[in-house]
C-alpha cells in the first residue's frame, strides 16, 4: 500500500497533504489496483476528496474489481456529499460497470440510499439506462423490500420523463 493510501484509508487528511506535497502521485493505484480517489469516496472521506481532486485526480479510473468509477463506490456506500464532489468535478455520471451494468444510480437505489441517489438524479442522470439484467434504477426501487423502497420509487418516479 502506498503511503498516499495509507494515510486516504486511515483518514489522515495531513498526512495526504504531506504526501501530496513530498510529490506522490494522485493518480497511482497501489498494489491490489486501488485508487486513492475510490477509496476517499467509498469511505465517504469528503475532506480528502476535495483535496485529491484539487491535487488532480483522474476521475476516470476504475476499482479493480467491478471496474466502477468513484461516483459508483459513493453511491453504492451511501456518501451523498462525496457524489456531489464528484460531480462537481465532472466525473461520467451514466457510465455502466461492464459486470452488472449498473450506474452510479443503479448502485445508489441497489443499496436504498436515498440521500445519493437523490444528488445523482438532481444532477441529471439517465433514468432510462438498464443493466445487464434489464432493468432501470426505478425498476430495481420497484423490486426493493428495504425501508427506503417507496421514498426511492417517489423520487425516481418523480423524475421520469413520460412516454408518448
Amino acid at each position: 500500500m502506498t503511503e498516499l493510501m495509507h494515510a486516504v484509508k486511515a483518514d489522515d487528511l495531513d498526512a495526504v497533504r504531506a504526501c501530496l506535497a513530498q510529490g506522490a502521485d494522485v493518480n497511482q493505484a497501489d498494489a491490489a489496483g486501488d485508487w486513492p480517489v475510490i477509496f476517499a469516496a467509498y469511505l465517504g472521506h469528503t475532506r480528502i476528496l476535495q483535496v485529491l481532486l484539487e491535487a488532480g485526480a483522474d476521475l476516470t479510473v476504475l476499482d479493480p474489481g467491478m471496474k466502477a468509477t468513484a461516483l459508483h463506490a459513493a453511491a453504492y456506500a451511501g456518501h451523498a456529499e462525496a457524489c456531489r464532489l464528484l460531480i462537481a468535478h465532472g466525473i461520467s455520471l451514466n457510465q455502466q460497470g461492464p459486470s452488472n451494468g449498473y450506474t452510479a444510480l443503479h448502485d445508489a437505489v441497489w443499496q436504498s440510499n436515498l440521500e445519493a441517489a437523490a444528488v445523482i438524479v438532481e444532477a441529471g442522470a439517465d433514468l432510462t439506462i438498464r443493466s445487464r439484467s434489464h432493468q432501470t434504477p426505478l425498476d430495481l426501487a420497484r423490486s426493493s423490500r428495504t425501508a427506503q423502497a417507496d421514498k426511492l420509487v417517489a423520487l425516481l418516479e418523480s423524475r421520469e420523463i413520460p412516454g408518448p
